[in-house]
């Protein structure tokens, strides 16, 4: 029997509030949970886990999101995995004898271990860095050289334990003084804001299942530096002398369990009560900035990211993408094989006769965009309804025009007409190596019609002559499931009488957890990004699909079946200012990209001036090698299911601008944001807006 930490990937947000907090949403574009104090997610009369009311308390104060962790039992094929119950029957191998024991859970016992190392890293210069640092590439805080100096630039609370059999470590805090086995380093006195802890973790037991609840900081960034006109923001992404709250690290757990049999003889109970069981795969927890529009979902998600890069690096589904004959029979290669997975890359492929379901794989990428009529500024593009999804007026994504395949009997006119709305969908997508193009190739039956490229969104660096990257594109695996769409390659479900399922609200199996939590991140895209950047995008960073690799020096330390005694637990080696991917990730690793303060880079995120004169220029530069009169600039959203730019017509971050200015106004005007949810009095044909804003201060 094997175990197994789910979500693989867990997201905490940050929140001024210390009244009340509730869970993330483990389902895509879902509002998050309520829960009380203790993390208890509370439920309606049917059972059903509630969603939240309120995304502020009674102070309007911003709540914090908790991620919520479980453990899952599978069989030794990895079959078969279910949530672990406190009294459930387990079957462990005796390391010492091989010999099989039959165990009864007692408890789960958890360890988290958060850190923060943005100001000890390198600055963030757009995609420079995503493959390696150059020697030249600046840190921040620079002028701090000496190693030993620079090590207290992390904020390092050390790790925490929480257990529910033992009533006073139900809870931990990773706050200053609150580790007294532990060294740790928080930064001075700061201003606006000075940074005492970075969270917090609550185990919790319902209906017989012990849970983990992580909550990340309360938001709070600030500057040692002082004189006149400090604190002060200089920039979108690396200002030296702050700090912010945000976080990452590894969740480990180890499962106790009282002996029933060994071999098939029951133990001496006076002598072995009861034993541990480290969990065999952990995750991992991101604390980010909060969620203002919940229930609209990123044209990528940072789901959509992993499973592509699960997809094409790790095999994770050989019949979409693997080495032919595509006939079923493929395994996918073991992570833990260098030279098998190296082989298994250079000779896989997209199998040409894979069959997306529409309203499975193909509708959901398609709607997305829809949703962002709420949150942007109305223009030709953007606003409205833009994609036409009127059923029976032959819109430009009318269901019934675009959901149906070929099939033998149809009308070759209709055929025709419906194979070219779907090729105009096809046509005005951004391919792979067009990320600098304002527009992709004209309409052949509309030779005067060039189509600007989709998405219409920021790509990963529309900022400088550093590896240009202007407009944003989707992954690798959604282009060739709209591809296989585009050429007719699709099963509609209504047509084949096949269940649909929504699979952006599909619960609960481990993988449901593991894509459900993800689907709610940002995917792209990365300047530096949401949640997380760039290095989310590097199969390096994983140990199998979805899992981040942990550097063994942090693991839970193995323990011997025949000790009743727990083991040491990670933080024995410090942390270390560089990053080693092969050895794996330490707490504070992921986030240490981003932006610092986080703020920064969140105020500006909202819309960019793109140079499109020229695919390869940028207006930074523009200037100084060419003739100004000719400069073009498009006006071009980042992330607006992140930052509004507008809700309804009404500016989201109102009187705030997009300047280091504004920057520093964020620093605490975040908690004076509006959220963005479902419009309760919405019907389909409504007049009413389907999202609106509440709870807003500004």
């Amino acid at each position: 029997m094997k175990f197994k930490i789910h979500p693989a990937i867990g997201i905490a947000r940050v929140g001024n509030s210390t009244a009340s907090f509730y869970l993330a949403p483990e389902q895509a574009g879902q509002l998050p949970i309520d829960c009380d104090q203790e993390g208890n997610a509370i439920l309606n009369s049917d059972g059903w886990e509630q969603p939240i009311q309120n995304f502020k308390d009674d102070q309007q104060r911003i709540r914090r999101q908790a991620a919520r962790f479980r453990v899952y039992a599978y069989d030794d094929n990895g079959q078969g995995g279910s949530e672990v119950e406190i009294g459930q029957q387990i079957t462990i191998v005796n390391p010492k004898t091989g010999q099989l024991m039959v165990g009864q859970v007692a408890d789960i016992e958890w360890t988290v271990y958060l850190a923060n190392k943005k100001a000890s890293w390198y600055q963030f210069q757009e995609l420079a860095g995503e493959h390696g640092y150059s020697n030249d590439h600046p840190l921040r805080n620079a002028a701090i050289t000496d190693d030993n100096a620079r090590l207290s630039l992390i904020i390092d609370p050390g790790p925490q334990t929480v257990s529910y059999s033992n009533e006073k470590k139900r809870s931990a805090q990773f706050a200053r003084n609150k580790n007294p086995g532990h060294t740790q380093t928080f930064p001075p006195t700061l201003s606006p804001s000075s940074i005492d802890t970075l969270g917090e973790l609550k185990v919790t037991e319902q209906n017989n299942h012990n849970r983990l609840v992580v909550l990340g900081g309360y938001g709070n960034s600030g500057s040692y530096i002082e004189g006149f006109g400090e604190p002060m923001i200089r920039e979108y992404a690396n200002n030296d002398g702050w700090f912010d709250d945000t976080s990452d690290g590894p969740v480990q757990a180890r499962i106790k369990y009282k002996v029933i049999s060994e071999d098939g003889r029951p133990p001496d109970p006076a002598t072995r009560p009861f034993l541990y069981a480290n969990v065999d795969v952990g995750a991992w927890v991101l604390v980010g900035y909060p969620r203002y529009a919940p229930q609209i979902l990123d044209i990528v998600t940072m789901d959509d990211l992993l499973y592509d890069v699960a997809v094409r690096e790790f095999g994770y589904n050989t019949y979409l993408y693997g080495v032919p004959p595509f006939d079923g029979t493929a395994s996918p290669p073991s992570p833990d094989d260098p030279r098998a997975l190296y082989l298994w890359r250079t000779q896989a492929q997209w199998n040409p006769n894979y069959y997306p379901y529409f309203w499975r794989d193909i509708w959901p990428i398609l709607q997305r965009p829809n949703n962002f009529q709420w949150v942007m500024d109305f223009d030709p593009f953007t606003g409205g309804d833009p994609h036409d999804t009127t059923a029976g007026l032959e819109g430009n994504f009318d269901p019934n025009m675009i959901a149906i395949p070929p099939y033998d009997g149809e009308d070759p006119a209709l055929r025709e007409k419906r194979h070219g709305f779907r090729m105009r969908i096809w046509g005005v997508l951004r391919q792979p190596g067009q990320e600098n193009r304002w527009t992709v190739a004209p309409d052949p039956n509309n030779p005067k019609y060039t189509p600007v490229g989709m998405p219409f969104l920021c790509g990963d660096n529309p900022l400088s002559d550093r590896i240009v990257s202007k407009f944003l594109r989707l992954t690798d695996t959604q282009l060739f499931i709209l591809r296989q769409w585009a050429h007719g390659k699709f099963i509609d479900e209504h047509h084949e009488d096949i269940p649909t399922s929504d699979p952006e609200q599909s619960a609960q199996s481990g993988t449901d957890l593991d894509r459900g939590v993800l689907s709610n991140l940002l995917g792209g895209a990365f300047c530096p990004g949401g949640e997380a950047t760039w290095i989310m995008r590097n199969p390096a960073l994983y140990s199998e699909p979805y899992r981040i690799k942990l550097d063994g020096a942090f693991a839970l330390t193995a323990l011997s079946a025949s000790s009743s005694q727990p083991p040491l637990g990670p933080g024995l080696q410090p942390l270390s200012l560089g990053t080693n991917l092969s050895a794996g990730s330490e707490p504070g690793d992921i986030t240490k990209y981003s932006a610092l303060p986080w703020q920064a880079d969140f105020n500006e995120c909202s819309t960019q001036e793109i140079d499109i004169t020229y695919e390869q220029w940028n207006n930074l530069e523009l200037s100084s090698i060419g003739d100004p009169a000719r400069q073009v600039l498009q006006l071009t959203y980042w992330w607006p299911a992140h930052h509004p730019v507008t809700v309804n017509s009404v500016p989201w971050a109102n009187g705030i601008p997009q300047s280091n200015q504004g920057d520093l106004m964020m620093v605490t005007a975040w908690t004076q944001l509006g959220f963005v949810r479902n419009n309760p009095d919405w019907q389909p044909g409504s007049e009413e807006p389907q999202f609106i804003l509440v709870e807003n201060d500004l």
